[in-house]
């Protein structure tokens, strides 16, 4: 007989990182995700047939339940507790058609008095950590985003009202990085092309890019930081560009990859949500980056993008997460943030 049963089994996952997706009531199928590995889920069966075949059957009904034919090919565990059945060996035969790869996993057990407590244990657990959760995500509103947006496109708009933004002229007049312009004292031009494109196409990648990425990063950091992060990104972004690049440029791409590096960051202080504030909207900016690589080709600005996710991180750990405290830490990263825009812009001159 085991050692532990259905609802034990389940605190102690949750303990390690799962999260209850649902409980088919009464408690007798629970379904997990499991937040450290992010490609799994875990699946809880209490039955008490006492036939392979119809064990089989139960679990098929209980995957039609919790419709996991949904979670595509991701690993799918399926613990199985009762008592020892009439003919146990063919539960390893048991197969079950959906796309994810399938484990089974057999306790024989019969439930104690103790099981009620540990179901307590188990969702009180998972109620305190989805509601850490909900507050890691709410130290701001996704205001700033939007304002940047719409700054960016009045400054997009009106380039293209005087002229094309695929004229230098124009990219000149409305502030993109020109070097002997930035070595003849207009420092400015360090930070206004990060509110500048080179046609509408850019003007659009980019900005589908900051309304997929930037509320994520608000929300976690709060709106303060996260426009000290985007801007410093972006300047350090142009930095880097005016060191090793001679063309003009002009682009939100460098702030963008900022906030990479401050989802980077972010990583290294909380790694078991990691993969979850990833998610979607982090590869789908990667992903319309490389596509506009291919695009514009020897257009595109590499140095500013390497600039501004680096810039992104060491800012980050400037500002820190909201509910960081740790002086030392940031007095470093200051340093650190210093040291490369001095460095960039010295060796930019030299």
């Amino acid at each position: 007989m085991a050692t532990t049963c259905f609802w034990e089994d389940i605190y102690r996952r949750v303990k390690n990182g799962g999260r209850i997706e649902g409980i088919l009531e009464p408690s007798r199928a629970v379904i997990l995700f499991d937040t450290k590995a992010g490609d799994r889920y875990d699946l809880f069966i209490q039955t008490e047939k006492a036939w392979a075949n119809h064990v089989g059957m139960e679990i098929h009904a209980i995957l039609n339940a919790f419709r996991l034919s949904r979670i595509g090919r991701k690993r799918l565990t399926i613990h199985v507790y009762g008592e020892r059945l009439v003919d146990e060996e063919r539960v390893d035969s048991l197969t079950f058609q959906i796309p994810a790869k399938v484990t089974l996993s057999r306790s024989i057990c019969t439930p104690t008095m103790e099981e009620d407590r540990f179901r307590l244990l188990a969702v009180s657990l998972d109620r305190q950590k989805k509601a850490e959760l909900k507050k890691r995500f709410s130290f701001g509103q996704p205001k700033v985003v939007y304002g940047l947006m719409l700054l960016t496109f009045v400054v997009m708009w009106l380039a293209e009202s005087v002229g094309s933004t695929f004229d230098p002229n124009t990219l000149i007049a409305f502030g993109a990085k020109v070097n002997p312009l930035i070595e003849q004292g207009e420092w400015w031009r360090l930070i206004t092309p990060m509110f500048l494109h080179i046609g509408w196409f850019h003007f659009a990648i980019n900005m589908f890019a900051l309304w997929s990425l930037g509320p994520l990063v608000e929300r976690l950091y709060g709106s303060i930081r996260f426009l000290i992060i985007y801007l410093l990104s972006g300047v350090l972004a142009t930095s880097a560009s005016f060191a090793f690049s001679e063309s003009i440029s002009a682009g939100a791409s460098g702030a963008l990859f900022g906030l990479v590096g401050a989802l980077l960051y972010f990583g290294l202080r909380d790694r078991s949500l990691f993969m979850k504030t990833l998610g979607p909207p982090l590869f789908i900016m990667l992903g319309l980056n490389v596509g506009l690589a291919f695009v514009l080709g020897a257009g595109l600005d590499h140095f500013a993008h390497a600039g501004g996710l680096i810039g992104g991180f060491v800012v980050s750990g400037v500002v820190g997460l909201p509910d960081e405290k740790n002086r030392i830490q940031r007095i470093l990263f200051s340093v650190l943030t210093i040291s490369m825009f001095g460095l960039f812009v010295g060796y930019g001159f030299w």
